[in-house]
């Protein structure tokens, strides 16, 4: 004899509370998460191909430019980011904050603005610290490290450094040989180069260089590169005006000098940036393309 089977009947409000409390199967759900993460600020890439050219890939470089101050703040969205076992990533402003903090220069002007490859981290080490003078060394990392950390400068080394900055105090600066002295008045057409918005250039070749070399308000601004590489230096040095027409470089006491060099082969480029701040002279040094170093440069406060 089979048993009866046993029927369950729930009232129909307590089916409905169960509904409402999501009981429900089969119905997907989506995260906040997404929605509370900002969007980055400042982002900005520029194209290029390599040494020879004055710019980034957009698929790989990522302008993590902070900016502070009453006018308002901005914060990337990478210094949100965590690793299921890493430290938040600090943003370009935490480093430079961090940096700042460490200093014994009252007031220091630093770049507070790089162009990272995707994913990377921006960290720093202060090699030289005076109340007159410093200087620091910028680096890139795939992780977040501290400023300062001893992996940065351990003997073997292989972080890279991104930029150089430093400021040194001088009793004269004009005793220097560090600003060349220039006369762009009067170039003869045969060397003269027109580089945009009314700026002139002149070129000319030594000792198996090619030189451009132009002035912008107090700045001169000079690439050399290898006369048998034929490099554009004018095509180089346009994109250069070009960025300068939208971008201000900091407005020296007397002097300022942009360096471009491009080693045999032009796949690389060592470019040094110095102004004259009274009696204080800043130098930025990188291996990044021209419109990064100008970038750096630009955004120094």
């Amino acid at each position: 004899m089979s048993k009866p089977k046993l029927w369950m009947t729930i009232p129909v409000t307590t089916a409905v509370l169960l509904a409402l409390a999501g009981c429900g199967g089969g119905q997907d759900t989506q995260s906040s998460s997404a929605d509370n993460t900002p969007p980055a600020v400042g982002e900005q890439a520029q194209s290029g191909s390599g040494g020879a050219d004055i710019s980034n890939g957009t698929e790989d470089k990522t302008d993590t430019t902070e900016t502070t101050g009453s006018a308002g703040s901005g914060t990337s969205s990478s210094n949100l980011e965590t690793g299921s076992n890493s430290q938040a990533k600090p943003s370009v402003n935490d480093v430079i904050q961090d940096v700042r903090s460490q200093l014994k220069m009252k007031n220091a002007s630093l770049p507070t603005s790089f162009t990272l490859a995707k994913g990377k981290n921006l960290t720093a080490s202060i090699p030289s610290n005076a109340s007159d003078a410093f200087r620091i060394d910028f680096y890139t990392t795939d992780q977040p490290v501290a400023v300062n950390d001893d992996s940065l400068t351990a003997s073997g080394s292989k972080v890279p450094v991104l930029a150089s900055y430093e400021v040194k105090s001088y009793q004269d600066p004009n005793s220097t040989d560090i600003f060349p002295e220039t006369d762009l008045k009067d170039i003869p057409k045969d060397m003269t180069v027109d580089l945009g918005h009314g700026i002139q250039g002149m070129v000319e070749g030594a000792a198996g260089s090619q030189y451009l070399t132009w002035e912008e308000g107090r700045w001169t601004l000079q690439i050399r590169s290898v006369s048998e590489d034929k490099m554009n230096n004018p095509g180089i040095a346009k994109k250069m005006v070009d960025y300068l027409e939208s971008h201000t470089l900091p407005v020296p006491k007397d002097k300022g000098f942009v360096n471009v060099e491009y080693p045999s082969g032009g796949k690389s480029v060592d470019v040094t940036i110095s102004w004259q701040d009274g009696k204080q002279i800043h130098q930025l040094h990188t291996h990044q393309v021209p419109l990064d170093a100008l970038g750096m440069v630009v955004s120094v406060k």
